[in-house]
């Protein structure tokens, strides 16, 4: 009896190493082909380009047209200085397709950095963009880290990359809230707020950690937002910035 109950402990032990490793596998191939992507369209400025910082961020562009040969619902791209956060911005033909899709458009539950349907990048003035909370620390799995305050105000900026603008956004905000939290009705007739310097100072107030209060006048909102707690739970964590520089590429 006691060897067939030993028989049985070790079949389920290697079951679930080889779950494990596979997992961890899954892991590092979509690491690999992200870090593929970003050699093959990052582009920063060259030799002929000295007026330009090669090192500053917003001089930073992406190649879209390889890009858009890659997958045509690669919107854009969201950068963060300093974390693992560089990823393209995928957009489909409804909010969950990117949910468990790669940026190639293959299943993969790691999902990809997305947009809701229907989302303009460039001219909306509020954005929300999703991904998934992974252990790792891939896709939105670093976010948790600015809940420290000193960690917050040392990773304050944002890029996000379109084929037509390049946008420099400067955090104001971090919070806790559920799913279905007035933060992701900023605008259209439920929303609360009456005017958008209304939705900023609001934002301001209920942040988490202590930051600098905006005084630039605010055109656009950009939300990162990220499962918090327990996986398939409603509670959400949103890091939420302001527009404070913009280009148009050319």
């Amino acid at each position: 009896m006691r060897r067939w109950i030993n028989g049985v402990f070790v079949c389920l032990m290697l079951i679930f190493v080889t779950l494990g490793i596979r997992e961890l596998q899954l892991f590092i191939n979509t690491e690999n082909e992200q870090e593929f992507l970003k050699k093959q369209v990052v582009k920063v400025p060259d030799g002929n380009q000295k007026d330009l910082d090669a090192d500053n961020p917003f001089n930073r562009y992406m190649d879209f047209e390889a890009l858009e040969k890659v997958n045509e619902d690669i919107a854009g791209w969201i950068y963060i200085p300093g974390t693992k956060i560089d990823y393209p911005i995928l957009i489909g033909d409804n909010d969950q397709e990117y949910l468990e899709k790669d940026f190639k458009g293959k299943v993969n539950p790691l999902g990809s950095i997305f947009a809701f349907n229907k989302v303009d990048l460039n001219q909306d003035f509020h954005i929300c963009i999703y991904g998934h909370n992974m252990i790792s620390g891939q896709m939105f799995g670093g976010l948790k880290e600015y809940q420290n305050e000193d960690y917050a105000k040392n990773h304050r900026k944002a890029y996000l990359y379109t084929k037509e603008r390049t946008k420099e956004m400067e955090l104001i905000s971090i919070f806790q809230c559920e799913a279905m939290d007035s933060i992701f009705e900023l605008e259209g007739e439920s929303s609360i707020y009456s005017n958008e310097e209304e939705i900023v100072c609001d934002l301001e107030k209920r942040s988490l950690i202590n930051l600098e209060l905006s005084k630039k006048k605010t055109v656009q909102v950009l939300s990162l937002v990220t499962c918090h707690g327990h996986a398939g739970g409603t509670h959400r964590l949103v890091l939420n910035f302001i527009l404070t520089k913009e280009k148009f590429v050319l």
